[in-house]
């Protein structure tokens, strides 16, 4: 149910952890509620996530590779900032909504 509303498709196959790993990233970045007995697991995936980046930056950053160096580096404010890469950036303030975003704007 949750992953028929996340904004990409969950690859077709057996929905196992890699699908859920995506289902639970994905309403992270779209800041959605997630049902209490998959909280624990979103927990336990983000703090993962992030050292797992880190070490992907190091890498790519130590072969002199820039683009995927950025890119990594980009899905690491994602996951940190709990935002996509095409929000705007005034929802990195705490707790600005869509509407509060476009009443700024406009």
């Amino acid at each position: 149910m949750l992953a028929r509303t996340q904004p990409h498709q969950i690859p077709d196959g057996p929905f196992d952890s890699n699908a859920k790993t995506l289902v639970l990233l994905q309403c992270h970045f779209s800041r959605k509620a997630v049902p209490a007995d998959l909280r624990t697991d979103q927990k336990e995936i983000l703090k993962t996530a992030v050292k797992l980046i880190q070490a992907i930056v190091d890498v790519i950053s130590s072969n002199g590779w820039l683009k995927p160096a950025l890119a990594a580096m980009e899905l690491s404010q994602m996951v940190v900032q709990a935002l996509w890469n095409k929000d705007h950036v005034l929802k990195q303030i705490p707790h600005f909504t869509d509407a509060i975003v476009n009443r700024c704007t406009s």
